[in-house]
């Protein structure tokens, strides 16, 4: 049986406050992004049946508006700051700002390169 998932209003999205996870190194790209490789969190099955290490690392490039973003992602900022800032620093619409992030922070939080913390009210 599946658990279900909780459903959070807009409000509690923009509130939430991502943190990166471990990242175990940082290579500088030349167009300003960075490749950013972080440990492989494989499950148990995965190590059993493809004997994956526990050491096993895995690399995303980001770009350098990527960088930016995961830059601000340390538990203390939130989602709407986050926009904010990138709708200030890129000369966009804050809206906009609001649907590109949150957007990059489902695919990294997919990834594993962040968490997210909800505040409880």
């Amino acid at each position: 049986m599946s658990k279900p998932s909780k459903k959070f209003t807009r409000e509690q999205a923009l509130d939430a406050k991502p943190l990166a996870t471990t990242i175990v190194s940082r290579t500088p790209l030349p167009d300003g992004g960075e490749r950013v490789t972080v440990p492989l969190q494989a499950t148990r099955m995965q190590r059993w049946i493809l004997r994956v290490p526990k050491t096993a690392t895995k690399q995303f490039e980001l770009d350098p508006v990527g960088v930016s973003v995961l830059g601000m992602c340390d538990g203390r900022k939130s989602v709407r700051y986050i926009a904010q800032r990138l709708a200030k620093d890129q000369a966009m619409d804050v809206v906009q700002a609001e649907h590109a992030v949150i957007a990059f922070l489902r695919t990294m939080l997919r990834k594993g390169l962040i968490v997210m913390v909800v505040p409880r009210k």
